[in-house]
């Protein structure tokens, strides 16, 4: 039986994770883990074969945590870390992880992830003894699986007190509201417990862009741009409110050039 460790600050992604793990005859979800101090301690105790690692956690880097448990266990189990973007799949393949998987997990994509760490399992050599001179064929493996993979991760949020998961492509603008962030889509609001710096880092930057120290758009959902004052504009946006966003003077240009005009 294949013991795995899950790793993630985010409930629903854990439990997602689970499910599709649990789907595998050969797999035992043995831990779950919310931060990265409480993965290392848990770890530590009940010596997975492999663990799911979250890059991004509220306390710690999830590299650094993978590159701790590498350094610190006689035994160590495969890594695989996840994330949003592949952007951080370099950073991921210097502490020598297995495998770096995108959000949200398809099947396919965890199934082939699973087969791998099974061969490596079987095989005679541990993570941390795999040749540096096979780290760039990997790595270009990696990134091109990756992009193949990328998917517009779906972000938790909260209302009338549940979490439920939505589609970045719904949402049409994200303000700061107290110290989290609100979500609007066409016709909802959603509480959030991201700042708005953490959301943003979970949207697309092709997708998205912030136009002001409180809000962030969606620049599919843009309807027109309003002139106001000294040479500032404001975006009225798709949604049932026809909302007014402010964009402040030194994005103007950009925004411009990232909508096409």
């Amino acid at each position: 039986m294949l013991k795995v460790f899950i790793v993630d600050d985010e409930a629903p992604a854990r439990e997602e994770l689970r499910y599709l793990l649990e789907q595998f005859t050969e797999v035992s979800v043995i831990g779950e883990a919310s931060s990265g101090e409480e993965a290392l301690d848990s770890i530590v105790q009940v010596e997975p074969d492999a663990v799911f690692l979250d890059i991004h956690l509220q306390d710690r880097d999830g590299v650094d945590v993978g590159q701790e448990l590498l350094e610190s266990m006689v035994k160590p189990p495969v890594i695989i870390f996840a994330s949003a973007y592949e952007i951080h799949a370099v950073r991921a393949f210097e502490t020598e992880a297995v495998d770096y998987i995108v959000k949200p997990f398809s099947e396919l994509r965890l199934e082939k992830t699973m087969n791998r760490v099974r061969r490596l399992l079987r095989s005679a050599n541990a993570p941390q003894a795999i040749e540096t001179r096979h780290l760039e064929q990997r790595l270009q493996f990696l990134l091109q699986s990756v992009q193949v993979d990328q998917q517009p991760r779906r972000v938790p949020v909260e209302k009338n007190g549940k979490i439920m998961l939505i589609d970045p492509n719904e949402i049409v603008f994200a303000t700061l509201e107290g110290r989290h962030a609100s979500i609007y889509t066409g016709c909802e609001q959603y509480a959030t417990s991201f700042s708005l710096q953490e959301l943003e880092s979970r949207l697309s930057p092709q997708q998205f862009f912030r136009t002001h120290r409180a809000y962030i758009v969606n620049l599919s959902k843009t309807a027109e741009l309003v002139p106001w004052f000294k040479g500032s504009i404001h975006l009225v946006m798709q949604d049932n409110r026809k909302t007014e966003v402010p964009v402040s003077r030194n994005v103007v240009k950009e925004l411009k050039r990232r909508l096409g005009f």
